[in-house]
């Protein structure tokens, strides 16, 4: 009998081994889908970019900059962007059910309330992060942080002024790095630079948000005067940032200007590639590859950077 028992323990045991292991898997499934959703909610992909923007700013301007500034600047910029991507899919819930289903908060992965608090408490850390920088770091942040939180409520207003404060604020990360160096004023090429490109690419990102603006009544240039003339307004922008390169490799004392004519040249070339191609299909799987190759362009444009600050 105690033998039967025996058997029966080791048998119970091999049964309850491999579901405990399950339940854990389970867990560990869940966490890593969890950390999966939220990287897709903060972009953080193209966060890691405007940080790299930000490093090459303070590298360009002062390479004997500290570790600490390198890596405040990092968190503010990283922390600003996921936090500005989870209050715009906060606000636009609705609008991106229709132009974004597959996202985390439409899909129903995440709920509203845990989008809402990852969006305050990376804003509240960008802050933080950005007082052992000064007055006019801190200033910058708090500014942006307000227009990024209530973007979705201008965009409701009108959807050209909203273009106007992404690209403002994007722009925005060159001056900041500009700024931790005591340098406000050495990057105003660059910074013209990617305000024009960001608010081209803004007009594109309404492009294939058509459907979804319209449902909520968002005025925006395709809404407004049409596809074709979305594509030319887009078009005109790239072609004046095109032919401003070589003109500022021959007027602007750059340290590294062959650095910044190749790069900044391969950047355009990549991206224009993809717009056209982009504008021929209208497909999804065009808009995707877009972005792919916008955010590979973004990277060269980094490198770029490094070339276009002054000599010292």
């Amino acid at each position: 009998m105690s033998e039967q028992l025996h058997i029966n323990k080791k048998a119970t045991a091999l049964i309850s081994a491999p579901e405990e292991n399950t339940s854990l898997s389970s867990e560990e499934n869940k966490k890593i889908r969890l950390i999966r959703d939220f990287a897709q909610l903060f972009r953080l992909p193209v966060a890691i970019v405007a940080a790299l923007a930000g490093c090459a700013t303070i590298y360009a301007l002062n390479s004997a900059a500290s570790l600490q500034q390198y890596l405040l600047t990092a968190t503010i910029l990283i922390f600003m962007h996921s936090a500005a991507c989870a209050i715009n899919d906060y606000w636009d819930v609705d609008k991106d059910r229709i132009d974004h289903p597959e996202r985390p908060l439409p899909s129903g992965r995440l709920s509203p309330d845990a989008v809402w608090w990852a969006a305050l408490i990376l804003f509240i850390g960008a802050a933080v992060a950005a007082i052992p920088l000064g007055i006019s770091c801190l200033l910058l942040v708090i500014v942006s942080s307000i227009l990024l939180w209530y973007y979705s409520h201008i965009l409701l207003q009108s959807g050209i002024l909203a273009n106007f404060i992404v690209s403002t604020i994007t722009a925005a990360v060159i001056l900041l790095g500009s700024l931790v160096v005591d340098r406000p004023l050495a990057m105003v090429y660059p910074i013209w630079f990617l305000f024009f490109y960001i608010f081209a690419k803004e007009i594109i990102w309404d492009l294939h948000d058509t459907a979804g603006d319209r449902s909520q009544g968002i005025i925006t240039i395709p809404n407004s005067w049409g596809k074709e003339t979305a594509f030319r307004i887009a078009w005109a922008l790239m072609v004046m940032l095109i032919v401003s390169i070589p003109i500022a490799v021959l007027l602007l004392p750059m340290a590294h200007p062959v650095i910044f004519l190749v790069f900044s040249t391969a950047m355009m070339l990549i991206v224009t590639i993809a717009l056209a191609h982009y504008q021929q299909q209208g497909s999804r799987s065009a808009y995707a590859g877009f972005v792919f190759w916008d955010r590979i362009g973004m990277l060269l444009g980094v490198v770029g950077l490094l070339g276009t600050a002054p000599a010292l």
